[in-house]
């Protein structure tokens, strides 16, 4: 049960990083938002390594080939975004306030595909597939929940700078993805 609580935590950590830029961005985030966010990061990284384990092998190895430059190019394409939008000074305030589930779904997707190939690991744990996926969903929701709170915060002290501090952080989480996965760092 230790396990799936630590593979919880380490793929909680790309949602977390998203979740505090949701919180820097959208300023008025309300608590529904942030619930359904959570939600939603939660959901997403605990449903993937459990389709990894019933699809194993065959889709696994053949998304292991290029998530991480799906991952680098959402990240990248909504980090833009983030930062031209923070440039153009009178849009600001109009899309900074603007949450839509479209948005949600793209970032709930990039940051959990590479969770998929995670299930390679559930066969080893002293606990059901099911119960393993169902704890990482846990972690996720809650690391989360917490990510929105910090991000309001930094927000709230950042101003105007926080949706290019956001755009970067989410580029630079795409970068990392790939240097992950060839090894460089």
């Amino acid at each position: 049960m230790f396990d799936a609580f630590l593979l919880g935590i380490a793929l909680a950590m790309d949602s977390l990083t998203v979740s505090i830029v949701n919180g820097l961005k959208y300023h008025n985030y309300d608590r529904k938002a942030m619930f359904i966010s959570s939600l939603s990061f939660g959901l997403f990284q605990g449903l993937m390594p459990l389709i990894g384990y019933i699809l194993f092998i065959p889709i696994i190895t053949y998304i292991e080939r290029y998530d991480h430059w799906v991952v680098l190019v959402v990240l990248s394409l909504l980090g833009l975004n983030m930062i031209r939008e923070s440039l153009e000074k009178e849009e600001i305030e109009e899309s900074s306030a603007e949450f839509t589930y479209k948005l949600l779904l793209f970032e709930s997707i990039a940051t959990a595909i590479d969770a998929l190939s995670s299930c390679v690991v559930l066969p080893d744990f002293s606990i059901s597939p099911y119960l393993s996926c169902f704890i990482v969903f846990l972690c996720t929701f809650v690391i989360c929940l917490i990510g929105h709170s910090l991000g309001k915060k930094i927000g709230l002290l950042l101003k105007d700078k926080a949706g290019i501090l956001g755009g970067t952080i989410l580029i630079l989480l795409g970068v990392k993805c790939v240097l992950e996965h060839l090894n460089i760092i």
